[in-house]
């Protein structure tokens, strides 16, 4: 899903039906350059990939299993 071509306006939904509020999270650096390399692929913010996933856009590849720390 592309970015409007209007111009952004504060407290004014773009993409979606309500706005975005800032959040934050915890990550690794190993995680952080895996959601720019996605964001670059996609052509969007990884604020967007993180969007696209939590609503059900963007689907993961299912990958075997990692190995744990127990």
């Amino acid at each position: 899903m592309a970015k409007p071509k209007h111009k952004s306006m504060r407290n004014q939904p773009e993409m979606y039906d309500e706005i975005k509020k800032p959040f934050t999270f915890s990550l690794t650096q190993t995680a952080v350059k895996e959601l720019e390399l996605l964001a670059k692929i996609h052509g969007i913010s990884r604020s967007e990939i993180v969007e696209q996933f939590a609503r059900g856009q963007i689907k993961l590849q299912t990958l075997p299993p990692t190995q744990t720390n127990h």
